[in-house]
């Protein structure tokens, strides 16, 4: 007989009871539906946003924007070093010393950001070719030792209240699509942006630490005998997880020092795409990842539902996007960023199945915390960091971007298998869902549809929702999703 998968409810409240009152019954389910309503809506205005910044910016402009990001991205990690996943996994194992968990993680970041925002610093204006982005450089590096503040949404992640930090995410979101349209009136360039992007970022981390000293208890006095701690189990998540950023951000410069800069905007608009919408898994296994923990120890059948039930939530999000993009990615790309970026469209799919394998990547990072695999990672990480640097050195010269996006696509398969292998093997679980059949053939036959509506000369957004809605009545009539867990889900995201 063919096991029931248990309603995604009712695994949350398995992991839940075991959390106390942080995690109950209806708090992991709303708090997952909360952040997928929320985080649609920041999509939504990130999208937005992107569009006219390509256009306020032009493929010249935003190929130095997508650069700074990048650098940015990467080098900032520095200071972070995975230590909130630590925190957060220690003070759901220890919630008694949870206070000086959260304080020990701020304190330091603190002592971390000082020699990380003068290397972030000192990368872009390096890279950077011109005035205007060497100013542009300082102004988005100065963001650096406010980012800090933001440290303490753990405090929401324990309490399985992510949709409040999701919340302040979108508050940025309006806030900044708001600046941007200003600057895009005005005819602003790179500098405004830049300082558009200081401003606003700075309101929101603020707006972080807040709310968080409002919710949670937090000692910073005498929390620095835990620092020895956090770095002794976060420095090999942070090592590793620098690693993995590396290959997602260095192709980005390789592209811009190599092919050009209108190569790095053709290939950083698809890029903002693919970035966006990791939400979907984010917030997914921001919720499940203290169950996981909670359970790790006292029952490990919860843990397989827990696995199951993710990996299954995972696809069901992240294949429809795939999908539909191979039915059409120039229409999709000419649709979004004008005519002038249609030449990027080759490159939107490949990236959409990168989005496949890192949601299902999200699960095995935050289990390679859970199970202190984190050593073992890092092996994996540096040989896909040379594999990816060594090819696209290679690549890039002769194809330009579209070396780079295949290389993107080659690298997270090959982390996320291995990753896979390892996880599984520790938890002694099938690397598989409930319904990943039943899921395959939902996205399938909605890719198909949009495929056929776009060879028969419909308009772009009219195939694209034609997909998307048999994606959702197949996945329910197939019972890859059930109506009542919905109805479940819903409610309580009103409530």
């Amino acid at each position: 007989m063919e096991p029931r998968a248990g309603s995604v409810d009712e695994v949350m409240m398995d992991g839940a009871s075991l959390t106390g009152a942080a995690a109950s019954r209806a708090s992991a389910g709303r708090d997952i539906a909360g952040q997928i309503l929320l985080r649609a809506l920041n999509l939504t205005l990130g999208v937005g946003v992107t569009l006219v910044l390509v256009r306020t910016l032009g493929a010249d402009g935003f190929g130095r924007w997508s650069v700074l990001l990048a650098v940015f991205g990467f080098v900032s990690y520095f200071g972070s070093l995975g230590l909130a996943q630590v925190a957060v996994e220690r003070a759901a194992a220890d919630p008694e010393r949870a206070p000086h968990w959260f304080g020990a993680l701020v304190t330091l970041r603190l002592a971390l950001i000082g020699p990380v925002t003068l290397l972030s610093l000192g990368v872009c204006l390096a890279l950077a070719d011109d005035d205007a982005m060497r100013v542009a450089a300082a102004l988005v590096c100065a963001v650096l030792p406010v980012s800090v503040l933001s440290a303490l949404s753990v405090v929401f992640q324990l309490q399985v209240r992510n949709v409040v930090v999701t919340a302040i995410e979108v508050g940025n979101g309006v806030v900044w699509a708001a600046a941007v349209g200003l600057v895009a009136l005005l005819d602003g360039g790179l500098v405004a942006i830049a300082a558009a992007f200081l401003v606003v970022t700075t309101l929101t981390n603020l707006a972080f630490i807040v709310l968080a000293l409002r919710a949670s208890r937090v000692h910073f006095r005498r929390s620095r005998p835990l620092w020895p701690a956090l770095l002794r189990q976060g420095l090999p998540v942070g090592i590793g997880g620098l690693l993995t950023l590396g290959y997602g951000y260095v192709d980005q410069v390789i592209v811009f020092e190599i092919a050009g800069v209108r190569d790095a905007g053709l290939y950083g608009a698809v890029y903002r795409i693919y970035e966006r919408i990791q939400f979907l898994p984010a917030a997914i296994m921001i919720t499940l990842y203290p169950l996981f923990v909670a359970a790790r120890d006292t029952d490990p059948e919860r843990v397989r539902r827990l696995f199951h039930t993710a990996f299954d939530y995972l696809l069901l999000t992240s294949l429809p996007a795939l999908a539909i993009t191979l039915a059409g990615p120039e229409p999709i790309t000419r649709l979004l960023f004008g005519a002038d970026f249609a030449d990027a469209g080759p490159a939107l799919p490949l990236l959409m199945a990168t989005f496949v394998v890192v949601s299902l990547g999200y699960l095995t990072g935050y289990l390679i915390v859970a199970y202190d695999l984190q050593r073992r990672f890092l092996l994996i990480a540096i040989g896909a960091l040379v594999f990816n640097v060594g090819a696209n050195l290679a690549l890039v010269p002769s194809y330009g971007f579209m070396a780079a996006a295949w290389l993107t696509l080659a690298t997270e398969v090959l982390v996320m298998s291995l990753s896979m292998w390892m996880v599984c093997t520790r938890m002694g679980v099938a690397p598989t869902g409930y319904n990943l059949p039943r899921i395959v053939l939902a996205a399938c036959a909605a890719g198909m549809l949009a495929w056929g509506l776009n060879e028969a000369g419909l308009a772009t957004p009219a195939w694209v929702a034609a997909g998307g809605a048999l994606y959702a009545v197949l996945v329910i009539a197939l019972g890859a999703v059930r109506l009542d867990e919905l109805r479940a889900l819903l409610r309580r995201a009103e409530a």
